[in-house]
């Protein structure tokens, strides 16, 4: 008997655990962790998730080693600590007078510390260790993702696929008319780079992420797991709701649902020809913009059932 049948005859029989019978995506997420929230329940998915190879997170924009802290407590109190952070350039707040209250969740952490190699760097050299296999999901401004193409672009085909929460195209929670999206606008010249350089590229814009929020309930039922993870994001949510009305928006998770499962979560995914204008807009540009997949129509429900049965897993 192949080594094919008796594989195919152990899974008949259930003898191969689901892990073995898919290979796990290799994922970096690159991310502005500790000023909206969903940033770090962002992270808590993609450390939950049984399908993602988490080799790293890149930590952009602001105070990067501020965030970079946070992020590198979430990942202590999972017991995670083989996985780097690595930390991008930082960069002027925008605005100057914004407090991110999440922050004081890691002030005095320094049990796991960032990798001495900049993130920047640090993308460049993990794409040349995992040729073709690695799925890049950027959630912030784009820095370093935007580094990554200026100093070395020779990686660009080397990457499998990316995967932003990023750009607005047409209407959105917020208005009828495409705005210029907060990821983009704060690193213009680096996201028109991202935009117009050829790799695989999927965007998952305001058009979707805007319409999906974390209801009363959800949260409730979620925070009765009681897990170590629950039990963070739970604090960090705490910290950075700033009025009884505020609810969290799932940006940055539908980014991480897509590069788990390809259109899954939502009605369409097409591709439009794109490109970045200087004030920050995602154009339909027909003759400048290149193909980026466009993330339409999201089924909210059946993605929070997933996300949140992801996230509540023991």
């Amino acid at each position: 008997m192949t080594r094919a049948a008796i594989l195919l005859l152990c899974t008949l029989i259930g003898c191969v655990p689901a892990s073995a019978q898919t290979p796990r995506t290799k994922l970096v997420l690159d991310t502005d962790i500790g000023t909206d929230i969903d940033d770090a329940w962002a992270l808590g998915y993609a450390l939950k998730s049984p399908s993602f190879d988490l080799l790293g997170v890149t930590i952009a924009d602001g105070d990067t080693a501020q965030r970079a802290r946070l992020a590198c407590k979430l990942l202590a109190r999972l017991g995670r600590t083989g996985i780097p952070v690595a930390v991008g350039r930082p960069t002027p707040a925008v605005p100057a007078d914004r407090i991110d209250y999440q922050f004081a969740w890691a002030e005095d952490f320094r049990d796991y510390a960032p990798v001495a190699t900049p993130a920047v760097e640090f993308l460049a050299d993990v794409i040349r260790r995992h040729p073709h296999e690695i799925t890049l999901v950027a959630v912030g401004p784009l820095q370093n993702v935007g580094d990554l193409v200026r100093l070395h672009p020779d990686v660009v085909p080397l990457v499998k696929r990316v995967v932003l929460m990023s750009g607005s195209v047409g209407a959105n929670y917020y208005g009828p008319s495409a705005v210029a999206e907060w990821n983009v606008r704060l690193a213009i010249p680096e996201a028109q780079a991202v935009y117009a350089a050829a790799w695989p590229l999927t965007i998952v814009p305001l058009d979707s992420t805007s319409y999906v929020r974390l209801e009363d309930g959800e949260r409730e039922n979620l925070r009765k797991a009681g897990t170590p993870l629950v039990v963070a994001l739970e604090a960090l949510l705490r910290l950075w709701t700033d009025r009884p009305s505020s609810r969290m928006t799932l940006h940055d998770q539908l980014a991480l649902a897509e590069a788990q499962e390809p259109g899954r979560f939502f009605g369409r995914c097409e591709p439009m020809p794109l490109a970045v204008s200087d004030a920050g807009f995602t154009r339909v540009d027909k003759e400048r913009g290149r193909p980026v997949t466009v993330c339409l129509e999201p089924k909210r429900n059946d993605f929070m059932a997933h996300f949140l049965a992801q996230l509540g897993a023991r």
